[in-house]
């Protein structure tokens, strides 16, 4: 698996989208992979299309990166509840 980050966003709409970043790739100006279906949906209504140059392979097993994603979401919501 390529070197980057996985990050999260909630969309009160489809709930938290989950994001492939790849090294280089990380800052506000790149829109990253979406790695589960809110992130895709988010995605379409947005009218926003992945800029990144890696794109998920039909059928990939993605389980592990999105529960990763979820957890970064747990942890930014925690660490805003305590500021």
């Amino acid at each position: 698996m390529p070197e980057g980050e996985i990050g999260c966003a909630s969309n009160p709409a489809f709930g938290r989208e989950v994001f492939f970043n790849p090294k280089g790739y990380t800052d506000e100006s790149y829109v990253g992979t979406p790695l589960n279906k809110s992130a895709v949906d988010g995605l379409k209504l947005g009218r926003l299309t992945p800029n990144v140059p890696y794109s998920v392979k039909k059928g990939a097993d993605l389980s592990e990166a999105v529960q990763i994603g979820l957890r970064v979401c747990d942890e930014q919501e925690d660490k805003f509840a305590n500021y």
